[in-house]
């Protein structure tokens, strides 16, 4: 019963850690609520199994220097892989979250078991390529799209015009232990969210989805269709959306939407976005218009910080007094809009987020 209660502790300072740069024995003890002298026994124990690792001297407040904690960097490393219509991203992060190595790979992807092979070797390669890293717990795999994760059925991706698809295949390509995310789900796990965290997630890419965390925890919905804002409608009767309805903020607020499908790279359409006097310029405008609608729908919803993530995040970023600009006259509640923030992970977040899933499992059952 003892050792059972030993391990709990564990798994409760490897979490508070995991979303703490470091930490005192005595800050430990304080944030836990657990007596110092099973602390010290916990963080012993962690220490002879490399879990955690020393940060350092703390600046002394009058007596002795505390030393800080963290986890240990060299304990693991994980494998995330995010995959598109037309890219894989490849991540190997380690336990403190830093990247080791990173590819990324024009890959049309349509499911097919050859496709498998293909992506598993690729994968091989790229470890293959890295000369040394922490031992490998397994793999996130991000896709867009609703997972079922208990059945491991991708029930419906319209980026990758797939539905029902079994993702038992990519088991039987991979040697290892896999899991998997929806693309918006992974990259809020990139941003490590706090335990006691409540916010919500707005996901803008080709497609505009979200995830909704309560208490740390993302919220999946009866049939894990929570935060699919993209569905959502702001404007009744407006533009089609590829769902079937009008009105959708995916017609409004999604990379697609703003680019009109221009074949550029984005960097390059938002570098005119933010000159003066071009169509972009204007689209860009119209573009923030609709996206403060529907951050107003959002925060009267659900009353929480609206953290903006996806590959336009980069960008809101830069026009983000503007964006609280435009949604002040639509809330009546918060005059300044300071709960607009932008995601910390600007690059590569899915595969990030898909490979911190194996690290959140670890942590689970130390």
């Amino acid at each position: 019963m003892a050792a059972k209660t030993t391990q709990s502790v564990q798994s409760r300072i490897a979490q508070y850690l995991y979303t703490h740069p470091y930490a005192t024995k005595a800050e430990l003890g304080q944030a836990l609520s657990i007596s110092m002298p099973t602390i010290f026994s916990a963080v012993n124990e962690m220490f002879g199994a490399n879990i955690l690792e020393s940060a350092g001297e703390m600046d002394s407040t009058g007596g002795r220097k505390a030393t800080a904690i963290r986890l240990n960097p060299a304990y693991a490393s994980s494998l995330g892989l995010s995959i598109t219509r037309s890219t894989v991203q490849m991540v190997l992060i380690d336990l403190q979250g830093e990247i080791l190595a990173q590819k990324k790979l024009s890959f049309s992807f349509s499911g097919s078991s050859v496709d498998l092979e293909k992506i598993a070797n690729e994968t091989k390669n790229f470890l293959k390529d890295i000369s040394e890293y922490p031992p490998l717990l397994g793999c996130g795999i991000a896709l867009p799209g609703i997972i079922q994760k208990e059945d491991k059925v991708l029930s419906r991706s319209h980026a990758l015009n797939l539905e029902n698809y079994s993702l038992t295949g990519f088991e039987h390509c991979f040697d290892m232990e896999l899991l998997f995310e929806n693309d918006a789900n992974a990259a809020l796990l990139a941003e490590r969210p706090l335990a006691n965290e409540n916010l919500t997630f707005l996901y803008l890419g080709r497609t505009v989805g979200g995830t909704l965390v309560s208490q740390g925890k993302i919220v999946q919905g009866d049939d894990c269709r929570a935060g699919e804002f993209g569905h959502m409608i702001l404007y009744p009767n407006g533009k089609s959306c590829y769902c079937g309805k009008r009105g959708c903020a995916d017609a409004y607020c999604s990379l697609t939407a703003l680019m009109k499908d221009q074949n550029v790279p984005l960097a390059s359409f938002m570098e005119k976005a933010f000159s003066e006097n071009t169509e972009e310029a204007g689209a860009w405008y119209e573009y923030l218009d609709s996206l403060a609608l529907l951050s107003s729908n959002l925060r009267m919803a659900f009353d929480t910080e609206i953290l903006i993530g996806g590959p336009l995040s980069e960008y809101i970023g830069h026009d983000l007094e503007k964006l609280r600009e435009k949604t002040k006259p639509y809330d009546r509640f918060d005059k300044k809009a300071d709960y607009l923030k932008t995601a910390k992970i600007k690059h590569a977040a899915s595969a990030i987020g898909a490979a911190e899933q194996l690290f959140l499992k670890k942590i689970k059952h130390l």
